[in-house]
Order: structure tokens, then C-alpha cells, then sequence
């Protein structure tokens, strides 16, 4: 089979195809033959060499993927060859490559009918809603701003925002991306290259801050976004596009103790062991999908062999809702 392996770390031409063979699923275990392949943050800092949990090189990137069943393993019941699956590979990785084998209890089955393109963006909404409601624990009527809400996951952010009834404050960063994520329902909108990040935060809060602040960017600038709270809010870390922070994190909450912020990191790592509570979460979601309460934009559908390319558009931040890969694509489509 065709895979994009990783033989060692840098800049989007160190992903490469490779013809390996195909995986046979052991006990326990499903083949599942890939449609479409989520590309995200996770897979960037991966072939960056920062990613937290860094792989053994060689490896194949790609945490998250829709197909259907190709074989079952030794003691597998409750899935058939068939089947249309989402694939959640957190732990593993390995998606990128046109069959993956997989512990059994990670392949969620999909209801009749739901699209596989659409299905491989549900990892996206599955995080989202583990970062609102494990992370942030949201309530109705808060007010959240999400960094990077036309992104694939800050999509889904702003997606489940809305559902949980939040009010919501998108910060993007050109014209095109304030189109897309009014188009999406945010509440608010602020271009951060326009203008002040802090004033209209507060003009639009009235002066009170927010609830909430969902940031994947860290680096230099997140202990400053204590000072976009509300007294008791949250400020979420989930990723690092630019490393973690530089600045003594408690120190700066000590400095604003009358205001009692809270800080916290999430990864969806901590729940690599709860693969049932997952299923639950892929149930929902689906079920959201299915009611038209989510539905996914999808930026690009790409062949499998133009993994680097896609990640090009990732790291110049081209991408306006989701990015996939198919093996069984010959030719790009923009959506």
C-alpha cells in the first residue's frame, strides 16, 4: 500500500510517500481502508519535531480518518467487512496511508447514510467538545473567544460554542476569514491584524472580558491574555504553534489575584484510555450532524500523495475549515 512516512523531521518535503505493506489486522484488532484523512495541528507539530508525545521515526503522521472495514482480527464481534468507520489514532498514529489496522474499540461505527468526507472531520468536533466541556466546562449564556476559529478545529470550536449557546468572539486573521466565520454563526468577529486585540474584546464585553479565551497558539503572548478575562474566567492552552509559553504562568495569575483566573492545558491525550467514553462523544456528535446542528465546511479534498503540499497550506495558514487527504482522489478540489 502507499503511505506518507516521516523519516525525519522539518519542513513539508520531509513527507514522502512509500509503498509498504499492508497491515493484517491481529486480535482485537480492524483494517480499515482509508477515505478521507483529517490533516491538522497535531500532525504539523509531529513533522516539526515538537509534538509532546513524538513518535520513533520512521512513522506515519495522521490521527484521524473515515472508511469502511477491510478485515476484522481474532475475537472482533461488533464490527463486519463493510462497515463505514471513524477512526480515532491519538495514541497510534499511522493514518496517512491507505489501510490502517487498529485497535477495534477506536473504529466508531457511522450511521446509514453519512457522508465519509463529512465523517472525517468529526475527530475535530470530538476535541472541540472535550476542550468546551472537560477543559473549559462551559455554561450556557458565557461568553468564549476562540483563537484561530476559521481553522479546522477552531471551526468545530465555534460550532459547538453555538450549540452550547455561548456567545461567541471569533478572532481571525484576514477579510476572508471574518467572512467565513460569520458565515459560521460567531456572534462577534475581530481581525487581530485591524486593531487592537484588548479594546474590542472589552468594547464588546462592555468592559467585563470573557469567560473563556481557547488559545492554540501559546508563546510570548499568553500570559497577556489573563487580562482578556472576566473575574473566575478560563484561559485554555491546546496547542503551541508558537511553543509554549515564555513567561512564569502562576506568576502572572498571582499578579491578578483579585481577579481569580484560571489557567488550564488540554490535550484529547487525556483520553487515550477511555475508548467508550469516546464512542459516547462520536454518538452525540454524529447525532449533531445527522439534526444539522454541526456541519463541517471542508477547505480541500487532496490526493494522498500530496501530503506535503497540503501541509504547505497549513503552515501559511491558508486553510478555512477542514483539509483532507483520500487515497482514492487523482486531483485536488476546493470546496
Amino acid at each position: 500500500m502507499k503511505a506518507v512516512r516521516m523519516h525525519k523531521i522539518g519542513d513539508p518535503e520531509v513527507l514522502q510517500v512509500d509503498d509498504i505493506p499492508t497491515p493484517i489486522p491481529g486480535p482485537g484488532q480492524v483494517l480499515v481502508k482509508a477515505h478521507s484523512i483529517g490533516v491538522g495541528l497535531a500532525d504539523q507539530l509531529v513533522r516539526d519535531g515538537r509534538y509532546p508525545w513524538m513518535p520513533d521515526l520512521p512513522t506515519i503522521p495522521g490521527i484521524e480518518m473515515s472508511g469502511t472495514v477491510a478485515a476484522v482480527g481474532d475475537g472482533v464481534t461488533w464490527h463486519c467487512e463493510g462497515d463505514s468507520v471513524v477512526v480515532s489514532a491519538v495514541r497510534e498514529r499511522g493514518c496517512y496511508a491507505e489501510y490502517l489496522a487498529i485497535d477495534a474499540n477506536w473504529a466508531f461505527p457511522c450511521p446509514d447514510g453519512l457522508d465519509l468526507a463529512a465523517a472525517g472531520c468529526l475527530m475535530n468536533y470530538r476535541v472541540a467538545y472535550r476542550i468546551l466541556h472537560s477543559g473549559a466546562r462551559v455554561q450556557a449564556g458565557e461568553t468564549i473567544a476562540i483563537v484561530g476559529a476559521a481553522g479546522g478545529l477552531g471551526s468545530a470550536l465555534l460550532d459547538i460554542s453555538n450549540v452550547a449557546e455561548l456567545e461567541t468572539i471569533a478572532l481571525v486573521r484576514s477579510p476572508e476569514k471574518v467572512a467565513f466565520v460569520r458565515e459560521r454563526g460567531a456572534r462577534h468577529v475581530i481581525d487581530t491584524t485591524a486593531g487592537d486585540q484588548y479594546e474590542a474584546i472589552m468594547e464588546i464585553t462592555g468592559g467585563r472580558g470573557v469567560d473563556h479565551f481557547i488559545d492554540p497558539v501559546g508563546g510570548g503572548d499568553f500570559v497577556g491574555h489573563l487580562d482578556l478575562l472576566a473575574i473566575h474566567g478560563t484561559l485554555v492552552l491546546y496547542g503551541m504553534i508558537e511553543g509554549l509559553p515564555k513567561d512564569d504562568v502562576f506568576a502572572a495569575q498571582t499578579q491578578r489575584w483579585a481577579r481569580c483566573p484560571a489557567v488550564r492545558v488540554f490535550s484529547i491525550h487525556s483520553f487515550d484510555q477511555k475508548a467508550a467514553a469516546a464512542g459516547q462523544d462520536m454518538e452525540l456528535l454524529m447525532g449533531m450532524m445527522a439534526e444539522g446542528r454541526i456541519e463541517p465546511t471542508i477547505y480541500a479534498e487532496m490526493p494522498l500523495d500530496t501530503a506535503a503540499e497540503a501541509h504547505r497550506h497549513l503552515d501559511e495558514s491558508r486553510i478555512m475549515g477542514k483539509l483532507l487527504l483520500q487515497p482514492h482522489r487523482d486531483t485536488t478540489q476546493f470546496r
